[in-house]
Parts: structure tokens; C-alpha cells; sequence
């Protein structure tokens, strides 16, 4: 005999009947105790740190401070201290005409060998005009009139490449790095001209001895701590 709680109710009216596959087996029981998912919450207000505050095991500078151990801006390019006048930064050309007898002239606070490291640079540029204008009278004598334009073309040339090492030298007592560094390949090439000026019996031997003494000068230990 069937139990009446299984025999089937009748349909109400506008109701689907339901669909096969769909309809759950007798005495199926939803699963119990199913969490609900969290209700969402906005996080809080970001809040601003204390002053003072340095987040912990973390590299990156504050603001204002220089990153990576790099100087601050305008730390490595200035002058050196104690210079007698202004002096444009190190890292320029540094070419201007305001103030250039006071450049050549004044080398208040430069090192002793880094200043005897300058004159003699000057030096060997005014010997590389002296000993041209020489070669003029001595290449006369030798080989006539004609070989005295050749001369002149070269006191020319020196006269250009005086200046040029003048305003470099400059630039070198005023703490500019690339300064140094041209005297250094300059001071290198004077090393191997003066081998040859010497077999030669050429003047200018004399300006290129002078030159390799003023390289040598300004990357002792004392001239060094001005480019620091």
C-alpha cells in the first residue's frame, strides 16, 4: 500500500510541471552549515606618518636626501673652496672673458703643486711660441727664404694651441676634472715629442720636458685632493 506523503499533489493551476533530470531524488536535504562569504569592508584612511618616521628595511631615500650615497645636486660640481674668485662650476667649459686676468693671475686656494703644476703649463706654452719663432730664423738660414712661410704658418699654430693650453690650465687650478684629464693626454703625447725633438735637436724639446713635469705634478697626492 502506497504512503499518501508520496503520492503526488495535484499541480496548481499555471504551474510548470517539472522537467526530468531536474527534479531532486526523494528525501534530498540541502547541505547544512555553508559559511556565507564576508560582507565586504573598505579599508581604512590611508594615514600619513609621523615626522621622523623611516619605514623598516627599506633602501629608498627620503625626500630631499641624495639617493644611492650620490652627492647632492651641485656638491660635486661646484668650485673648489677657497678660491680668490668665482669660478664656474666644474663640469662646464667655463669659457668667459669677465674676469680673465684675475683667472690667469690669482691661485689663491690651490695646492702648492697643483700651482706649480699651472705655471709651468703656461710655461710650456710660452716656450712653444718662443721656440717657433726661432725655428723661423734658423730654418731661414738653412734652407733660404723659401721655407720662412712654412714658419710663419706654424707660430701661427702655436700661437693658437698657447692660448688653448692656457685657458685648459686655467680650468685645471679651478678643480675641472676634464681639464686634468686633456693635460693628462696632452702631457702623454709630450713623452713620445720630445724623444723625437731631442734626436731632432728641435727647440721645442724644451716646452715638451716642461709639459711632462706639469703632468706629472698635478696627480701628486696633494694636487689630487682638489678635483676631490
Amino acid at each position: 500500500m502506497s504512503n499518501p506523503n508520496e503520492a503526488p499533489q495535484p499541480q496548481q493551476p499555471g504551474a510548470q510541471p517539472p522537467q526530468p533530470g531536474n527534479v531532486p531524488p526523494a528525501g534530498y536535504q540541502p547541505p547544512q552549515g555553508i559559511p556565507e562569504p564576508p560582507s565586504y569592508q573598505a579599508p581604512p584612511s590611508y594615514q600619513q606618518p609621523a615626522p621622523g618616521y623611516q619605514a623598516p628595511g627599506l633602501g629608498y631615500p627620503q625626500p630631499g636626501q641624495p639617493a644611492y650615497g650620490m652627492p647632492q645636486a651641485g656638491a660635486s660640481t661646484a668650485p673648489p673652496a677657497g678660491l680668490g674668485y668665482p669660478a664656474p662650476a666644474r663640469n662646464t667649459f667655463g669659457l668667459h672673458f669677465n674676469n680673465v686676468a684675475q683667472r690667469f693671475q690669482d691661485t689663491t686656494g690651490v695646492p702648492q703643486q697643483l700651482t706649480v703644476s699651472y705655471w709651468l703649463w703656461v710655461a710650456a706654452a710660452a716656450l712653444g711660441v718662443v721656440a717657433s719663432f726661432i725655428n723661423i730664423f734658423t730654418v731661414r738660414g738653412l734652407f733660404g727664404e723659401m721655407m720662412v712661410g712654412p714658419g710663419i704658418v706654424g707660430l701661427i699654430f702655436s700661437l693658437i694651441f698657447a692660448a688653448l693650453y692656457i685657458f685648459i690650465a686655467i680650468r685645471l687650478k679651478e678643480g675641472s676634472r676634464w681639464a686634468r684629464l686633456v693635460l693628462t693626454i696632452l702631457g702623454a703625447l709630450a713623452v713620445f715629442s720630445l724623444l723625437f725633438q731631442v734626436i731632432t735637436l728641435n727647440l721645442n724639446f724644451i716646452g715638451s720636458a716642461v709639459a711632462v713635469a706639469a703632468a706629472v705634478l698635478m696627480w701628486l697626492p696633494e694636487s689630487k685632493r682638489h678635483f676631490a
